[in-house]
């Protein structure tokens, strides 16, 4: 509770409150055990108890959030040894199954990106500024036209939401103090943003033209995949996302992470380097960006060599080695 007090003066809400859940489920194992008891494989069976099953959401937790979990313990722990009350920290060698499930985070193919590009709908002009800009979801639902230069071609990313229930509040600044950015963007994004009607000061607002809600953003997103699921799905002849018999979403479920990550390979593919790209995407640890690059790296590679081997089998024939 100490530790929650501290992290209210220093967070936003909404890390509060996430911070705050997973402390509580925490105290369900080891909240009732004098802290000065608490070994190491206490916290570890905590990590391999949701790994394998988290009662609370019925499913296997992924890495990234067990990582989490593992984080606030290790933070808890030590502030207590601050306090010189123990003094080890039983969380720091806990370790994190490596075959966890972990969220798909990919790029948009040439097909999908067209879909994007060739589909009208409420949703489109966010899905093409995250998809060419690279701005996050908490960066496009404020965005203003103000903050747009048809002229110089850019997008000048000051600020973002947090969330306080369903509603989404603004700041001033962007996610991290690197988040603030001027994003060169695209000739394509450039002329399709000219021909959208600007009777708002948002470019994205709901349909009330107001800042939209975490409700009124997902309820927008959720038709925007339907509609790109009935044009572009494998429906077996349905063709109305209004069936009261349901329509199933054979096409992938493109997220924001999605076209961001877009256009961070599209600017690896453009042969950005790798500073301007981190200055782009608002990368607060060049690390990341560095992830993605490298990642996308080894694919490119795997797929030249792929090339490389359907080129030498397509001409095998004419390679025959001869014996002397």
């Amino acid at each position: 509770n100490h530790w929650l007090k501290i992290k209210k003066a220093i967070v936003s809400s909404a890390h509060y409150k996430t911070c705050e859940q997973k402390l509580r489920i925490i105290n369900c194992y080891i909240g009732d055990m004098p802290i000065s008891q608490i070994k190491t494989a206490n916290v570890q069976n905590i990590i391999f108890d949701l790994s394998s099953l988290n009662r609370w959401t019925g499913k296997p937790t992924a890495k990234r959030t067990l990582v989490e979990y593992r984080s606030v313990c290790r933070q808890v722990f030590q502030l207590a040894i601050e306090n010189r009350i123990i003094d080890y920290n039983p969380a720091s060698s806990v370790k994190i199954v490596s075959n966890q499930l972990k969220k798909e985070r990919r790029a948009l193919s040439v097909e999908e990106q067209g879909w994007i590009i060739n589909t009208p709908h409420r949703a489109q002009k966010a899905a093409m500024i995250m998809m060419f800009a690279g701005l996050r979801r908490g960066e496009v639902i404020p965005l203003t036209w103000n903050d747009i230069d048809f002229e110089a071609g850019t997008i000048r990313v000051n600020k973002s939401v947090f969330k306080e229930g369903t509603r989404f509040n603004i700041k001033s600044g962007a996610k991290t103090e690197s988040g603030n950015r001027v994003v060169n963007i695209p000739q394509i994004l450039i002329d399709f943003l000219k021909l959208q009607p600007k009777d708002t000061i948002l470019v994205c607002p709901d349909t009330k033209d107001v800042m939209m809600t975490e409700t009124s953003w997902r309820r927008m997103w959720d038709s925007y995949i339907k509609d790109l699921n009935i044009k572009y799905g494998d429906l077996n002849g349905k063709r109305s996302k209004y069936d009261p018999k349901g329509v199933p979403i054979t096409i992938p479920r493109i997220t924001p992470h999605w076209l961001r990550h877009t256009f961070c390979t599209l600017l690896y593919l453009s042969g950005t380097d790798v500073l301007t790209a981190k200055e782009q995407m608002g990368h607060s640890d060049i690390k990341t960006t560095l992830g993605i690059y490298t990642h996308l790296d080894k694919e490119h590679k795997r797929n030249a060599v792929s090339k490389l081997n359907e080129y030498i089998e397509t001409h095998a024939s004419h390679m025959q080695v001869k014996n002397s």
